[in-house]
């Protein structure tokens, strides 16, 4: 995935705690499947080759979509597999992650299929462009905006209380330096991201929509960055450890 290349964490930083599949874990991968399953559904049989035609129009946001949910459930399955933590406080974030991920799959899907059509000047929603009206108006897409900013913080708000989690019980899962160092990076991370969102729901308030939008254009030179910082980190403490061995 994205992070683990761009983080390049060595293999002892990677220890796996979680080597039972916990009972909400089995849960969580039901209800990630049962997401895609939505979506898959709502692409119904066409009758015609006009709906045939919208079906292959539909598919690039629903790639986009399905891409998104994989990309969380990869970071709660990583996490589960990294500190095996499963106390009543986890508990409640992970079903409050799962919540928003089945709440969210479906908008989130209409938002791709939005930008898809701004980015390459085609309609991703069909039917978005009976008559010669807009899919959107500027109103609508504040709206849209704030709506996905408002998922966007919580779920990285959620993220950030699981990764404090760990880190409050770091002495007694005895992590090693290297892999304080990642966890560091991912609370840092999902701070980060979290003050994206807010930024985006900020903007979208003071009805700065194009403002709104643009902040999301950070998350990709956030990522290089935050990258540069942590691989930096971990060459020091690489570099810490061989003189400690000498």
């Amino acid at each position: 995935m994205i992070r683990k290349l761009l983080y390049r964490v060595l293999p002892d930083t990677d220890k796996t705690r979680g080597k039972e599949i916990l009972r909400i874990e089995a849960l969580s991968d039901a209800v990630f499947a049962f997401s895609v399953s939505l979506l898959i559904m709502s692409l119904e049989v066409p009758g015609s080759f006009e709906e045939f035609r919208n079906i292959i129009l539909n598919f690039p946001p629903f790639v986009a979509t399905v891409a998104m949910v994989f990309f969380f459930w990869y970071l709660q399955n990583r996490f589960f597999r990294s500190y095996g933590i499963n106390n009543g406080t986890i508990i409640f974030l992970n079903l409050s992650l799962l919540t928003i991920i089945l709440f969210y799959a479906f908008p989130l899907k209409y938002l791709f299929s939005f930008l898809l059509s701004l980015m390459f000047g085609k309609n991703f929603i069909p039917g978005g462009h009976g008559e010669g009206l807009p899919v959107l108006s500027l109103e609508n897409f504040n709206e849209l905006i704030i709506f996905f900013s408002i998922g966007y913080s919580l779920i990285w708000l959620i993220f950030f209380l699981l990764y404090r989690q760990a880190w409050q019980k770091k002495s007694e899962m005895q992590l090693t330096k290297k892999e304080e160092i990642v966890l560091k990076a991912d609370i840092r991370d999902s701070v980060a991201q979290l003050c994206i969102g807010l930024l985006g729901l900020l903007f979208s308030l003071l009805h700065l929509s194009m403002l709104s939008g643009i902040s999301f254009l950070l998350i990709p030179l956030w990522l290089v960055f935050h990258a540069a910082i942590t691989n930096r980190k971990m060459k020091n403490q690489r570099g810490f450890d061989r003189c400690q061995v000498a």
